[in-house]
């Protein structure tokens, strides 16, 4: 009897996707809940007891509570939440555990995704993705890495679709792209996508495939007008595009992926070197920051221009090559290639992101992060090993970095809350979002509504300066009672904590700085009395 014999790949690299997975989930176990996570454990709740009404539930997200209808997002991960947390509770354990498996999907499909497309350097190109600090940070109850394993597992389909069991792999990929669309509404241009892909190929009596998730989003649109009288995907918050977005797209890429320096072409020794320059810049001034040589505020507000031309240098190698490649196979070769397709999905994200987002950041770029790595593995594997093991050191590093000073960012508020001193016997209202919202929850205080509150005199209002908050009403006539806060540490030096840059970055706050300053103040404040205006 001949023993069980794995295929190859699992033989080989199972081990490492296994290490890597278990190294992330170390990293964000027990990480608190933080940005919208909140948000989205709120909706689990509501819909523990209310599953058959998911858009009906209130949670205050802005001033006051509002419907979820009137947010961006359908249900299906909210649904999972409930689940979850019906078995298990809603401990932050519990709940991490939950999204490590989609993080286990995302490391698994993208290297089958690799080996399938026969890129060289399958494991740097997994190592380069797992310590991406796009994805290490983002692994909260949130529902990018989930949406990422169900792209990831939709195009590694589309991509097999090319050679074998057309149908069978074509509604794989439309219904991984149908369960993501009923999660987040930005995989909306992959059914374009999928949709050029069977043009391309003359796979025209495949095209009633792209009714599965046209079916599925229908039928989800149904259920809104039954509930709440209008279609959820038409009646979202629409967000106007501003030319800058671009600016702050390319400088988001720049800012987590210390690829440039192992992507420059041949011929442009000049541009690897400015590479190189740049990196020499920034870990310099962040030796000569935090031992005091230089201040702080010197060079500071140039951070985000480094940034920006390292996303620059990363978009000039990969369009170059892709030009370059493209001619040396005839055009219409180069449309009916499996790197094609990938361009198409990275054109395709990146566009509706630039485009609709209310603004950039991490959780949106990491979306394209896999495919940047597939394309760019010919001009990996043309660099050089000193350069390819100086571009995994650097990722790895500043992944580790970013995804524990979060950890610590996130904890901040979670630690905070319970040191918040208030007499006996008194009203706590509890101002501003993200995990500072459950927590302060959690601790019994109320969380304050700008008009729906009834705040009585003798109360108190406490919230943290730099997360995003309830409009105080000016009726409430308020004094500051304390202060509270940590002092800063190395483990934040790097730091995101600025009115949440790692999810939430602009030209004018880049992605990550470095700081000397505490992760934040919270302020506890009196009511003293309150002023009603005159009828």
């Amino acid at each position: 009897m001949t023993g069980l014999k794995l295929p190859g790949f699992f033989r080989k690299d199972i081990f490492l996707i296994f290490l890597l997975w278990l190294i992330l989930t170390a990293i964000n176990i027990d990480k608190a809940f933080h940005i919208d996570d909140t948000f989205h454990l709120e909706a689990g709740q509501w819909l523990r007891e209310n599953p058959l009404k998911p858009m009906s539930g209130l949670i205050n997200w802005a001033d006051d509570p509002t419907p979820m209808y009137s947010h961006n997002q359908p249900v299906l991960f909210f649904y999972l939440v409930a689940f979850t947390s019906f078995l298990f509770g809603m401990g932050e354990i519990p709940l991490h555990l939950m999204e490590s498996v989609f993080t286990f999907l995302v490391l698994y499909y993208f290297y089958k995704t690799a080996v399938f497309l026969r890129v060289g350097k399958p494991r740097i190109l997994l190592i380069f993705l797992a310590f991406c600090p796009a994805f290490i940070i983002n692994q909260n109850v949130m529902v990018d890495v989930p949406v990422l394993s169900l792209v990831l597992i939709s195009a590694y389909y589309l991509l097999k679709s090319g050679k074998e069991q057309k149908l069978l792999y074509y509604c794989l990929s439309a219904l991984c792209i149908g369960l993501g669309l009923l999660i987040k509404y930005s995989l909306l241009p992959l059914l374009v996508v999928i949709l050029l892909v069977m043009l391309i190929r003359r796979d025209f009596k495949y095209l009633p495939v792209l009714l599965i998730p046209v079916f599925m989003l229908a039928g989800w649109s149904f259920w809104n007008v039954q509930e709440f009288g209008s279609v959820h995907i038409f009646n979202r918050p629409r967000n106007e595009f501003r030319p800058v977005r671009i600016i702050e797209f390319i400088a988001c890429v720049g800012a987590v992926s210390p690829l440039s320096i192992c992507l420059i072409p041949k011929g442009f020794s000049a541009l690897k070197w400015l590479s190189f320059c740049f990196f020499f810049a920034v870990i310099s001034y962040g030796l000569f920051v935090w031992t005091g040589i230089i201040e702080i505020h010197i060079f500071g507000q140039l951070l985000n221009y480094v940034f920006i031309s390292n996303g620059l240098l990363i978009a000039f190698a990969l369009l170059f090559d892709a030009i370059k490649h493209g001619k040396l196979i005839d055009l219409k070769n180069f449309i009916s290639s499996d790197t094609f397709i990938l361009w198409l999905i990275i054109g395709a994200l990146a566009s509706f992101m630039v485009l609709f987002a209310p603004f950039m950041a991490t959780r949106h770029i990491l979306l394209i992060i896999p495919f940047l790595l597939l394309v760019s593995s010919p001009l990996m594997e043309q660099a050089g090993k000193f350069l390819v093991q100086t571009a995994v050191v650097l990722t790895v590093i500043l992944g580790l970095i970013l995804g524990i000073s979060d950890w610590k960012t996130a904890d901040y508020y979670r630690e905070m809350v319970g040191v918040i001193e208030i007499p006996q016997n008194q009203t706590v209202w509890a101002a501003g979002h993200w995990g500072w919202q459950w927590y302060a929850r959690k601790n019994n205080m109320k969380i304050y509504g700008t008009q729906t509150s009834e705040v009585k005199e003798g109360d108190y209002l406490v919230y943290p300066r730099d997360i995003v908050r309830q409009t105080i009403n000016p009726a409430l006539k308020l004094s500051l009672v304390d202060k509270k806060w940590k002092d800063a540490s190395l483990l934040t030096f790097v730091s995101g904590s600025r009115l949440a840059s790692l999810y939430s970055s602009s030209i004018h706050n880049p992605v990550w700085r470095l700081s000397l300053s505490p992760v934040d103040t919270i302020y506890v404040f009196k009511v003293d009395r309150i002023e009603l205006s005159n009828p």
